[in-house]
């Protein structure tokens, strides 16, 4: 059996669970419930863009794990640069987009730290 997971790790788990309880939502959470999903969001892509952004830093510029791993970073920093949708449908659809890059930074951090090939 695997060792459980540990530090950033175990992060990694507790986010991606969050970030994919929060996709799967097929009806409309209260908007309370979607601006602290929002905020544990944009906390976490806080924390990882710039270890992603020093990971890649240490591959070379032509190795595709760092081009998709900065790829994936523009497109969050877009998704958190957007303004607040209207209504709860909107937000929610706004919030859903953040948390799918919070996914794919965990992944691409993942990649790049080796927990994943």
């Amino acid at each position: 059996m695997p060792d459980p997971p540990q530090g950033a790790a175990l992060a990694s788990v507790a986010v991606r669970a969050a970030a994919s309880w929060f996709l799967d939502q097929r009806t409309l959470p209260r908007h309370g419930t979607v601006k602290a999903f929002e905020a544990d969001f944009r906390a976490t892509l806080a924390e990882l863009i710039p270890r992603i952004e020093e990971l890649a830093a240490g591959l070379p510029g032509d190795e595709p794990p760092a081009k998709a791993a900065l790829a994936a970073l523009a497109e969050a920093r877009s998704r958190l640069r957007a303004v607040e949708a209207a209504g709860l449908r909107g937000e929610a659809t706004r919030v859903r987009q953040i948390a799918a890059s919070v996914l794919a930074a965990c992944d691409h951090h993942d990649t790049l730290t080796g927990l994943r090939t």
